[in-house]
């Protein structure tokens, strides 16, 4: 067996297999064309398979519902039209679960008047409402939902790759690949939700600040808090940030301020029940119906919220051991003495603040809150790292 083994290694060698293997390995554009094929194909794949079998979900039938609530007049036809258009797209199994999975889900599939109190809570989210408004005429609405997840995506896999190409990093996207997916990008794709909209906008902006570019950068914060308000989070770790580490101040500061004010508005003129009520029903207690629900504080509930999302986060989730394993990395750049610009760990600096900040102010434990913030530390790892395969340790 041995000599079997020795005479094929030694064919091989013969051949002159290993010499070309050796050649390409040392082949710098050949790698960086490989990692940047394999980025490339991961995103791809997860757009196709969104596109083919996106996941039928609650969240996605109530964003339906709240585009349609223009083009209907009473809670039953706007029931009748969400579940039509739900109907024609899922698979049996799937519009079972979706309306007899659980209990909620059964009386809001029972209760056109219920089903719409819900819609407070989505309604917030004007931009990906109106996106899909826009739509809807021309792809259907259901479709109008899934093509503004996976576009999205596609945006965000085109904007790291010409950020590793402009720093010449491309061979770290063998990396980042694997990173974006455990930090929830599959399926936050495939859920047909406003995060990869979110998602794109915000790395954008991070992209921009990287390069130093503010004012485009803060045009692209402020547009996202018309896509999820609560990203006035990452805007305030920003402020922050530029505080602390000398930025020009006045660009984010106005932002901050006018992206408060416009959450503000948002919620009042989209009927938003106020945050404890938000947080009761997300974090303690679900609830059938929101119509005049406006529970009254209780710092047990409050705890209580806390201790789920907590709970939930470390025995479900991903996004609290990648948060560490990023700050790890971070940590051992910084004893290697590669920690990139000062910009770059300026970011780092806000995007880790903020993915406190985001748990701190509203402890929902889902992957996809926390991924704007874990993707751009990921990015920024990436960069600042520069791996390459191409020459030997320690000669980068």
């Amino acid at each position: 067996m041995a000599q079997s083994q020795g005479t094929a290694i030694d064919w091989a060698m013969g051949t002159g297999a290993a010499e070309a293997l050796g050649r390409a390995a040392s082949n710098r554009t050949l790698l960086d064309r490989i990692a940047a094929v394999f980025f490339l194909a991961t995103f791809l794949f997860v757009g196709a398979y969104t596109w083919v079998r996106p996941d039928y979900n609650w969240d996605m039938v109530a964003y339906v519902a709240t585009a349609l609530e223009n083009r209907t007049e009473s809670p039953e036809q706007l029931h009748a039209e969400t579940w039509k258009a739900i109907g024609e797209g899922a698979r049996e199994s799937q519009l079972y679960n979706l309306q007899y999975g659980n209990p909620y889900n059964r009386h809001q599939w029972e209760n056109p008047a219920d089903f719409e109190s819900q819609l407070s809570m989505y309604r917030v989210k004007i931009g990906y409402i109106e996106l899909l408004r826009v739509l809807g005429p021309v792809t259907g609405i259901v479709t109008a939902a899934i093509l503004s997840s996976v576009l999205p995506l596609l945006g965000v896999g085109l904007i790291c790759l010409l950020w590793l190409r402009q720093e010449n990093a491309l061979q770290g996207a063998i990396f980042l690949a694997p990173l974006l997916v455990v930090a929830d990008l599959f399926h936050m794709t495939t859920a047909v939700t406003p995060d990869m909209l979110l998602a794109v906008v915000s790395m954008g902006a991070i992209y921009l600040l990287a390069r130093k570019q503010d004012i485009a950068a803060c045009l692209l914060l402020f547009l996202s808090v018309f896509v999820r308000p609560d990203n006035i989070i990452l805007i305030f770790a920003l402020l922050l940030t530029a505080i602390a580490f000398g930025w020009r101040i006045l660009p984010i500061a106005v932002t901050f301020v006018a992206s408060f004010a416009a959450c503000m508005l948002i919620a009042k003129f989209g009927g938003h029940p106020g945050w404890w009520a938000h947080f009761y029903f997300s974090c303690v207690e679900i609830q059938n119906s929101m119509a005049n629900f406006h529970p009254d504080f209780s710092l047990a509930a409050f705890v209580r919220g806390y201790a789920r999302g907590v709970t939930v986060a470390l025995i479900d989730n991903d996004w609290p051991p990648l948060f560490l394993a990023i700050l790890a990395g971070w940590a051992l750049l910084w004893r290697a003495g590669r920690t990139g610009t000062g910009r770059e760990n300026a970011l780092m600096f806000a995007l880790a603040i903020g993915t406190l900040g985001k748990f701190a102010s509203f402890p929902l434990p889902d992957d996809r809150f926390y991924f704007v913030f874990l993707a751009g530390m990921a990015m920024l790892l990436v960069v600042m790292w520069k791996p390459r395969f191409d020459i030997a340790p320690g000669k980068a």
